[in-house]
């Protein structure tokens, strides 16, 4: 074979080599173009999603809960707890306590003589002086109430207990997901941080990083293989310009014989390099597909529980205060007057009201067994003798003694210098001397009456009965 077509021969070889390395080079290059997509864009962006996203529902999720041990607080402390505990400790004993006292003057009599009308023949009981339409009335108001503070505590403890069950499924969902980001997310992200890095931790390894970096240098690799392969070519089209005597160039043949021996080596160096790129996709591919699922499960799962949240603050927590704020004025509401700033809840109100009822007729029933009969008896029989006994001793004693001296002074008084004096004159003597013609009293009608006696013994008798009766 001649040297020409020795030369035409490595021409065409060289050019068929460089064909297929272009080829194979292309097609590297957009392996190598989408693996650095995956690792330096694609995956680093859902991560930078994944974690805006995880920060989103972190605050929600602090702001949530905070907001809903508000409200369990002030539901619970601030209303359900102090409105029973009014009830319980104030309200309920003080009723009870009314009712102990009414049913104290319910079981005392009283005796027809104690009362002013006397064309009255029925039995009377303390009771029978209480105003029961008033305490009916208060007691039917308390009732009503109760009842619709039973109705909105109900109400408030089912829709709480709604919201608290709301608030753990988020929680769950969010425990959840935080659990998957932190095991899964967070460990890529530290590969991938680390893959920008130009030192990695000691005794520290990354596929990422060991991707990108070998890429690069197979990526040189492809560069300077196809630059030789064309370059190659080039050479054999000059030589076969130079034996046709186009030019006036120097080739080597010696040297463009040995490298075109080479091509088959430098074509399965492509390929091999062509292998590794894909190799690498490989792993690439694998390594996002294993981790990739787990960040979009954060990401949908975020997305998700901040929808989640958004529409439990904006709907389900605004009804939720709204009801709080209508139970509130329910539990506020009475029907007494009573101002609703005097810092005490109405239950206290209506207890302070119960309680001033209760001291009444407690001191209706105590005074009347301890001090109306004996105060009745005094005034009655002991006092009205007390007067009499004075007034007799002063009509018989100290008066008869005065009027008695100062007749005997007149008397004297004329014997001694009337004679002297003209009868024209006003003489002094007895017949305008001041005296006691007629002594009118009242108010003892209780002593002086026929049964007296009897009156007294019977009102001592029940004195007596009533005390031993306490006793």
């Amino acid at each position: 074979m001649s040297l020409v077509d020795e030369v035409r021969q490595w021409t065409d070889e060289a050019f068929r080599t460089l064909e297929k390395a272009k080829l194979l080079s292309s097609l590297a290059q957009a392996v190598l173009e989408s693996t650095d997509h995956i690792l330096r864009d694609q995956l680093p962006k859902r991560l930078d999603q994944a974690e805006s996203l995880m920060s989103k529902v972190k605050n929600y999720q602090a702001n949530v809960t905070a907001l809903m041990e508000h409200l369990r607080s002030k539901v619970v402390n601030g209303i359900i707890g102090p409105h029973t505990t009014a009830i319980n400790e104030l309200l309920v004993p003080a009723l009870s306590d009314l009712d102990t006292a009414l049913d104290h003057l319910k079981a005392t009599s009283v005796p027809l003589y104690l009362i002013n009308d006397t064309n009255t023949s029925a039995l009377f009981k303390l009771s029978d002086f209480v105003s029961y339409d008033v305490i009916e009335k208060l007691k039917g108001n308390i009732a009503v109430y109760r009842s619709n503070c039973d109705k909105g505590r109900q109400l408030l403890e089912a829709q709480l207990d709604k919201l608290v069950d709301i608030a753990q499924k988020n929680n769950s969902r969010y425990s959840r997901c935080s659990r998957v980001y932190e095991s899964q997310v967070v460990a890529v992200q530290l590969v991938m941080r680390y893959a920008q890095s130009t030192s990695l931790p000691q005794g520290n390894s990354n596929i990422v990083r060991n991707i990108l970096k070998e890429n690069a240098s197979l990526e040189q690799e492809l560069v300077s293989l196809l630059e030789m392969l064309t370059n190659h070519y080039d050479q054999c089209v000059l030589a076969v310009t130079i034996l046709k005597g186009s030019s006036g160039n120097e080739v080597d043949f010696n040297v463009l014989r040995n490298d075109a021996q080479e091509l088959p080596s430098v074509l399965k160096e492509f390929g091999s390099i062509h292998d590794i790129i894909m190799t690498n996709e490989s792993r690439a591919a694998k390594f996002v597909d294993q981790r990739l699922p787990h960040i979009e499960s954060v990401i949908n799962n975020c997305e998700e529980l901040i929808s989640s949240y958004a529409r439990f603050k904006n709907e389900d927590i605004v009804r939720f205060v709204l009801l709080v704020l209508g139970c509130e004025e329910i539990f506020r509401s009475n029907s007494i007057e009573a101002k609703s700033d005097s810092g005490k809840h109405t239950a206290e109100l209506y207890a302070d009201v119960v309680n001033q009822l209760t001291y009444h007729y407690t001191q209706f029933y105590d005074i009347y067994h301890q001090k109306y009969l004996t105060e009745l008896h005094y005034e009655q029989f002991v006092y009205p003798r007390r007067f009499l006994k004075h007034l007799n001793d002063f009509l018989n004693g100290s008066l008869l003694r005065l009027e008695e001296e100062e007749s005997e002074r007149r008397r004297h008084w004329l014997q001694k210098y009337g004679n002297f004096i003209p009868k024209d004159f006003v003489l002094p003597g007895e017949y305008n001397q001041p005296s006691v013609v007629q002594v009118i009293s009242e108010g003892l009608d209780d002593i002086q009456s026929d049964t007296a006696a009897i009156d007294e013994t019977r009102l001592l008798d029940l004195i007596r009965l009533l005390r031993e009766a306490q006793s």
